[in-house]
């Protein structure tokens, strides 16, 4: 069964819906009313949980294994603004060293950028495949721009073994600022509650944190 971006599946719970006469936003470029309170947290659920199940399928194309978190604030959960402040969105940042050494044979490569472009193609996305620069120093890019949910999805290969994938979701309709205060309220969510290192895709998705019962803990070493 091929798995589908989130976008496919927002369009057809969009159009059952609207046999209903119910109504779903579907991006930051409608005449309805942005979803507030419960409303905004349950469009962001899906939205999250959606993206991130994409993201985490492209991730096991490549390894299993974990994944370094980029940089601090790019775990995927913190919305951010977008459209003139009049939207959210989601953005993640993970990079993994393929392989042993840190030179990675340019078939190898070229390779496992063929399989995330076959994979993004058998969603249904239109990848586009380029490469930068020459020789042993160049770099192999596989991107997906505003198609599928998101507003840009890249997977980097670099010469020297390292993959970088980054998500950024399409903008929709709500405040980010009122979002994550639904989503975290006054807990310091970056202090200990998520991950500040590693996260494997194959790893429990969840969104939202509940006070005082951290989601990872770590096991402190024995002296």
């Amino acid at each position: 069964m091929v798995r589908r971006p989130f976008a496919w599946r927002r369009l057809l719970a969009t159009l059952a819906l609207a046999m209903t006469g119910a109504v779903i936003l579907t991006g930051c470029d409608t005449d309805a009313p942005a979803p507030s309170g419960d409303a905004l947290y349950a469009d962001a659920e899906q939205t999250y949980l959606e993206y991130r199940e994409f993201v985490n399928g492209v991730q096991s194309v490549l390894s299993t294994d974990p994944w370094t978190i980029g940089q601090i604030g790019r775990y995927g959960m913190q919305p951010g603004s977008c459209d003139g402040d009049t939207g959210y969105q989601f953005d993640l940042g993970r990079t993994l060293q393929l392989g042993r050494t840190l030179q990675m044979d340019a078939a190898d490569r070229d390779a496992n950028a063929e399989a995330v472009t076959r994979h993004l193609e058998e969603a249904g996305l239109s990848p586009r495949q380029r490469t930068l620069g020459d020789g042993d120093k160049s770099l192999v890019q596989v991107a997906v721009r505003d198609e599928g949910g998101f507003e840009l999805l890249l997977v980097e290969f670099g010469y020297d073994g390292t993959v970088r994938v980054s998500a950024t979701t399409a903008c929709r309709p709500g405040d980010a600022l009122a979002l994550s205060d639904l989503i975290f309220g006054d807990v310091r969510f970056l202090g200990g509650y998520l991950p500040d290192d590693v996260e494997a895709p194959t790893d429990p998705l969840f969104f939202g944190i509940t006070p005082g019962d951290p989601q990872f803990v770590r096991e402190t070493p024995a002296p």
